[in-house]
């Protein structure tokens, strides 16, 4: 019960609307008629009772995680904040980071991105990229390369005979229908202790962890990924840079390259902190060769160099790209049509290994190449073509 209502307070709100105008002429409709659909979906006689509950508790919740995230962050003010949050539906991270990199509000927070980008396309597909077991089987088929599976320990089930049996390499291990990093991370033995992500844990604190995971999902546990020579010095404690390539197409024709994202992990911090985890470097999509790197703790720095090792970024060529590209392509043509889906690849020796697809990215990565003058096309505009009439 606890947990259950713990779920429902990190969602709101509910139907993924804020309370205030539209703030972007393409994209706030979409995001509303998605919100309809949304609450079309629940029983007839809650619609309304949901979206009335939905902006009464989002007040309460934008005060609260408002005021956490203004004392925890430097340069968060408060007052814009609950503003942001309130007007749009965005999380504080959320409307933190687009305004410091757009100065505007949140056109399209990650609640209303995925009850908008889910109801458009083919169900089936998005459906098929929610299961990375599945994605993998129907990749492989169409003859593009994945990540080597070690094992599986199905949901409840037992998590330490498949560890054992693995031990003498560095591993990789994620939830089978997660997204972005959550509970996903490196495991790498180190004389009886175990390394998560470069940090050392116990066993014992180790076995809690991949019981938290099992108790929600089935745990995939692949070989870790080894960047390929030209990107070594990118790698940050073992872990591969990885590029993601956006791409998209129109009803009813080709897909084509959007654009392209090389994702560099930063020393001594969690990958999956929003803030402070990585490096993004958009990629020209039409040479493959690295733009300016920025992170999102500093949106107004772009990065020429990595400025803990001094790498060169911008200038750099994207080793493999144009076959990255055309398996993306590939990948998108193996699956029902959607309109966008975001592929995570790790560059190696054997070359581009596609770890899986989404078909609701986070907007705020999505808009991150837009700032360097690359994106093939609006993507709000073509979101809009998908829509059903």
């Amino acid at each position: 019960m606890i947990g259950m209502v713990r779920r429902l307070w990190r969602e709101l709100p509910w139907d993924g609307q804020g309370l205030g105008r539209p703030v972007h002429p393409t994209l706030s409709p979409l995001s509303r008629w998605a919100s309809r659909e949304w609450r079309r979906e629940r029983a007839s006689s809650l619609h309304g009772a949901v979206g009335l509950a939905s902006r009464l508790l989002w007040c309460i919740a934008a005060v609260c995680k408002a005021m956490r995230f203004a004392g925890l962050v430097e340069g968060a003010s408060f007052a814009g904040l609950y503003r942001d949050c309130l007007q749009t539906g965005a999380t504080p991270l959320e409307a933190h980071v687009w305004r410091s990199l757009h100065a505007t509000p949140h056109p399209l927070p990650a609640r209303a991105a995925a009850l908008l980008q889910s109801r458009l396309g083919a169900p089936e597909a998005h459906r098929l990229l929610a299961d990375k077991l599945e994605t993998a089987t129907i990749l492989s088929g169409a003859g593009i390369l994945g990540p080597e599976l070690i094992g599986m320990v199905e949901r409840g089930g037992p998590v330490a005979l498949p560890l054992l049996t693995a031990v003498h390499r560095p591993l990789f291990l994620k939830p089978r229908h997660g997204h972005g990093h959550r509970h996903a991370f490196s495991l790498v033995p180190n004389g009886g202790e175990w390394l998560i992500d470069g940090r050392i844990v116990s066993e014992p604190d180790l076995h809690a962890r991949l019981q938290r995971v099992v108790s929600e999902d089935d745990l995939l546990i692949q070989e870790r990924l080894t960047a390929v020579s030209d990107l070594a010095d990118l790698a940050v404690a073992g872990r591969a840079p990885v590029l993601r390539l956006v791409t998209a197409r129109m009803p009813g024709a080709e897909p084509f390259l959007h654009s392209a994202l090389l994702t560099v992990g930063v020393p001594d911090r969690n990958p999956a902190h929003f803030l402070e985890g990585a490096v993004h470097v958009p990629v020209d999509g039409a040479t493959g060769r690295m733009l300016r790197g920025l992170a999102l703790s500093r949106p107004d720095e772009r990065l020429e160099r990595l400025p803990w090792n001094a790498s060169v970024l911008t200038g750099r060529p994207i080793p493999d790209f144009d076959r990255a590209v055309e398996a993306a392509l590939t990948a998108m043509r193996a699956v029902l049509p959607l309109p966008l889906i975001h592929w995570d690849i790790v560059l190696t020796e054997s070359g581009p290994i596609f770890l899986e697809g989404n078909s609701s990215g986070n907007w705020i990565i999505a808009s991150l190449p837009g700032l360097e003058g690359q994106g093939a096309c609006d993507l709000a505009e073509l979101l809009a073509h998908w829509r059903p009439s």
